[in-house]
């Protein structure tokens, strides 16, 4: 049976699991990670950048993408690229249908990692918040919304968009909750739910587990 993953090993895969990739070029494998230039540059560069280091003592290159909004992390590393295979994370295309780790993990940090890369908070009105999980892939989304009914939250059932699956998650409480156990680490959720909330809840948890 195969190790469990530590908690940031964990997160890093919920990470690639949202924005990121692997694509083979010439003999070697690319990891990337995408984000916009502007909501997701402190987060790429003071949270995930520094903990792939750790775990991998690689640092990461940024690259802007001209004419678009968008930042790519990245390095070449085919032992690296193919320890995250090992772990779920396709090289080339996911593959919608079997998008799910392999391995046992941390829950909450790959929940977390997921969430800050390709999740979103909003307000719906007034201070009543939604945090809403989207992906391609069906498979994931019903990972997802397992670990957390496990952990005693209430999603919505999944709906389909497009080529996108959806779920949310409304209980104010359970909103409450996630970003206390699961403690998102992206600045940009933390101030909105910070905005949504008026100031309610200044003890929030704002980092992942180092």
């Amino acid at each position: 049976m195969a190790n469990t993953l530590t908690d940031q090993e964990s997160e890093v895969l919920g990470i690639m699991f949202g924005d990121g990739c692997l694509s083979k070029v010439g003999g070697s494998i690319q990891i990337a990670v995408t984000g916009n230039k502007t909501d997701d540059k402190e987060y790429l560069f003071r949270q995930f950048r520094p903990l792939f280091a750790r775990l991998f003592g690689i640092d990461l290159r940024a690259r802007y993408r001209q004419g678009e909004e968008t930042i790519d992390l990245y390095a070449y590393s085919k032992k690296v690229a193919l320890t995250l295979h090992e772990w779920g994370m396709p090289i080339g295309l996911k593959n919608a249908g079997e998008l799910r780790p392999r391995v046992p993990l941390n829950d909450d940090s790959f929940i977390r990692g997921l969430f800050d890369t390709d999740g979103c908070i909003y307000r719906k009105y007034g201070n009543y918040a939604q945090i809403q999980f989207k992906s391609a892939s069906a498979t994931l989304m019903r990972y997802v919304m397992q670990r957390l009914k496990e952990k005693g939250f209430h999603p919505t059932s999944m709906q389909g968009e497009g080529t996108r699956n959806k779920f949310y998650l409304c209980r104010q409480t359970e909103i409450d909750k996630f970003f206390d156990t699961i403690a998102p680490a992206n600045a940009k959720h933390l101030k909105r739910f910070e905005e949504i909330r008026e100031q309610a809840h200044p003890s929030i948890k704002t980092g992942s587990r180092m």
